[in-house]
């Protein structure tokens, strides 16, 4: 009988987004399986969405904590886990029929394998400069959690997730992982991410953010070039560099298609590219003492 699969995912007030997730596993063809919702502080209807699915008897199984990182809130998942093999994906994500399927036999014909990556597609064609969508065609890094398997002895053994990250905890991760044992590639386990509006950031949604990255600086200095280097910072010069130059010259034509396609529409936007930008700027007198501090 093939072994359970459990699928942990943490979710946070978007409950219209789990409720796609979850319908599309009415579709998995692996016969043994359990999915974990964390639901961190969530004010939504995402209990109700979850009740639903359960009443409808799929092997879902929700937990609710006080709001904390994401880290946290996979950590809680691995911790109810009862699967030796954990997959990992994103709430704002949809799952293909064979995504279990293939994941598992993976690692199935790769024992020495500690983890397997999926691949993860998109809808080109809905993305525009304010949506976040994410498109990994091949296997390395970033070994993001939207499309991830880990065992779960290794997970227990390097105790999970950093809890003090915001962003990169999933590289921080994968790179612990690779110094035991590696991880493999399954083309066909694909899981579709698509297109959702941009989140726009102010000054306190900054703050916390810069303080998980200078927290990533201080405790994986080695993992720094494992990271996207259009979205990460390593000196206090990259909050300028790569957090407003670089994206906007790698994006360009992004940008400028859409505004001759939708010229209202982006001018609509313009206010509050300008605000999340003047947020994060007014930020550099705090990462300069904090750098000052660390050395």
């Amino acid at each position: 009988m093939p072994s359970l699969v459990s699928i942990v995912i943490p979710t946070r007030n978007r409950a219209v987004l789990l409720d796609r997730l979850l319908d599309s596993f009415r579709s998995l063809c692996y016969p043994s399986w359990e999915a974990i919702v964390v639901d961190d502080g969530s004010v939504d209807r995402t209990p109700s969405v979850v009740q639903r699915y359960r009443l409808e008897r799929m092997p879902v199984r929700y937990y609710f904590q006080p709001w904390s990182n994401v880290g946290a809130a996979r950590n809680r998942g691995i911790a109810e886990a009862r699967g030796e093999l954990l997959a990992f994906i994103d709430d704002d994500c949809e799952a293909s029929s064979n995504w279990l399927d293939s994941l598992a036999h993976a690692i199935e014909n790769n024992p020495q394998a500690l983890g397997v990556q999926g691949r993860t597609v998109t809808n080109r064609e809905a993305a525009t400069p304010f949506t976040r969508q994410i498109e990994q065609l091949s296997g390395g890094q970033p070994y993001r959690t939207c499309n991830i398997a880990y065992r779960r002895e290794v997970l227990i053994d390097l105790g999970g997730f950093d809890p003090l990250l915001i962003r990169g905890e999933d590289i921080a991760l994968s790179m612990r992982v690779l110094e035991r044992g590696p991880i493999v590639f399954a083309p066909d386990a694909v899981v579709s991410h698509p297109p959702r509006p941009k989140e726009w950031a102010d000054r306190a949604a900054w703050r916390r953010l810069l303080a998980s990255e200078m927290h990533f600086r201080r405790v994986y200095p080695t993992y720094g070039p494992s990271r996207s280097q259009t979205l990460s910072i390593q000196k206090p010069e990259h909050v300028f560099s790569r957090w407003v130059l670089l994206p906007v010259r790698r994006y360009w034509r992004l940008h400028w298609r859409y505004f001759r396609k939708q010229p209202r529409d982006y001018l609509r936007h313009v206010p509050f590219i300008i605000r999340e930008k003047l947020a994060l700027l007014s930020l550099l007198p705090y990462i300069l003492r904090n750098w000052r501090s660390d050395r």
